[in-house]
């Protein structure tokens, strides 16, 4: 009896491996109608694109922008960061709500 379970638990094992191993395959394969998984496009975006949210501050790098977020996080304003068109060439755009717009402007103007 304990021969049969001691070569049973490897055969499952490996065929669930198996099976985990082709259905990544398949989630993840560009075949047909392409990969299950969200392409993500890097590419920079216009300034109006982001619906109701409102641009409350330029900067040219990602980690300058991280940080104006943080900074309005912190002071209680939900806020995050897009790379936008900017003029003659592309940076970062801080987007708030508009209820929270003079608030973000005023902290952010304060530094």
């Amino acid at each position: 009896m304990f021969a049969e379970h001691y070569f049973l638990f490897p055969v499952v094992a490996i065929a669930l491996a198996g099976v985990m191993v082709l259905l990544t395959r398949w989630a993840f394969s560009k075949a047909k109608g392409g990969s299950l998984v969200r392409r993500t496009d890097y590419s920079a975006a216009e300034k109006d694109s982001f619906g109701l949210l409102v641009d409350v501050g330029s900067v040219q790098t990602y980690n300058e922008a991280r940080v104006k977020v943080s900074m309005l996080k912190d002071f209680g304003i939900k806020a995050t960061a897009a790379r936008t068109k900017q003029g003659t060439g592309q940076g970062w755009s801080v987007y708030v709500w508009p209820a929270d717009e003079q608030a973000a402007r005023g902290f952010l103007n304060s530094f």
